[in-house]
């Protein structure tokens, strides 16, 4: 069995004091989960700038298409099915990377569930700890949810890395009560060990899945399918000489949406769909209204 910090597995033979020491270390996590977050104005400003973009491709490549449209007296061959065979690719592209966002999204989501579910199983089963660790451990978990709660919405470095370091704090303190009244009971080591463990560990897990985003080469694939499927019908319609602009630009409206939407889904944390701290918040309520927080 492992101890879990922020994503870093720490043995148990090493001393509290080494496992103090390593939580001074910046943790790749954080750093990593911060610089791929954005702000709201950010989130909209991408939306925009997809919209935009695509948009100027389709008047470009009309104005281009009507330039050549002058210049022949051929009609267009081959036209309608390469459109055909562009949009069709760029629709499965989008509906299989749509499709790992959702799942990754959902993933997020079954993972703040379970967090609240196993301190929640770890808080019922400290009552059967003396009155003294059960105390304790109650006020370390409360802190512990606290912490938890905070990291996950801060707004800056500094405070997801106050809330951490001081989320794993608790953790060592916890493991060193939960270790010691086993040592004292034995016949409770299979009770109390894998419930806070698995609170350890699923904060490694969380910690991973905010990281995990689709890959840079997968997205600009996107976006270039993107570009050129708008690009061949603008020219398309350049090269016949008229167009529907309401539905040339629904469109460019749905497939910006649909960037917009996988991208966003992919970073959960800021932006307009986030993955929401419900549970928690639950467990918080609940948590607090049994053992009070000390003013």
């Amino acid at each position: 069995m492992r101890l879990h910090h922020g994503g870093r597995h720490v043995s148990k033979s090493k001393s509290k004091a080494d496992i103090l020491a390593s939580l001074k270390e910046p943790d790749p996590y954080i750093q990593r989960d911060n610089m791929l977050t954005h702000s709201t104005f950010l989130d909209g400003l991408v939306a925009f700038g997809l919209f935009g973009g695509l948009v100027a491709t389709l008047e470009v490549c009309f104005y281009l298409g009507k330039q050549a449209r002058r210049r022949r007296t051929d009609e267009p061959d081959q036209l309608s099915t390469i459109q055909g065979a562009m949009l069709g690719m760029l629709a499965l592209l989008l509906g299989f990377s749509f499709a790992l966002a959702a799942g990754r999204f959902n993933d997020r989501v079954q993972l703040i569930v379970s967090e609240a579910n196993a301190i929640g199983t770890a808080w019922l089963r400290c009552d059967l700890l003396p009155d003294s660790a059960r105390a304790e451990l109650h006020q370390l978990l409360a802190d512990y949810t606290d912490q938890r709660i905070l990291f996950y919405d801060a707004d800056d470095l500094a405070g997801q890395l106050a809330a951490a370091k001081k989320s794993e704090a608790a953790q060592v303190r916890m493991w060193a009560i939960v270790a010691s009244e086993s040592k004292a009971q034995p016949v409770l080591a299979n009770v109390l060990l894998p419930a806070f463990n698995e609170v350890m560990d699923l904060q490694a897990a969380r910690a991973a899945a905010a990281t995990r985003h689709m890959p840079g080469m997968l997205l600009l694939l996107l976006l270039s399918c993107s570009l050129v499927a708008v690009a061949s019908v603008g020219y398309g319609s350049g090269l016949v000489g008229k167009r529907n602009i309401m539905l040339t630009t629904s469109l460019t409206f749905i497939i910006s949406g649909a960037l917009w939407a996988t991208i966003d889904m992919d970073h959960p944390r800021k932006g307009l769909i986030r993955v929401g701290q419900q549970p928690m918040l639950d467990l918080q309520a609940n948590i607090h209204k049994a053992n009070p927080p000390v003013r």
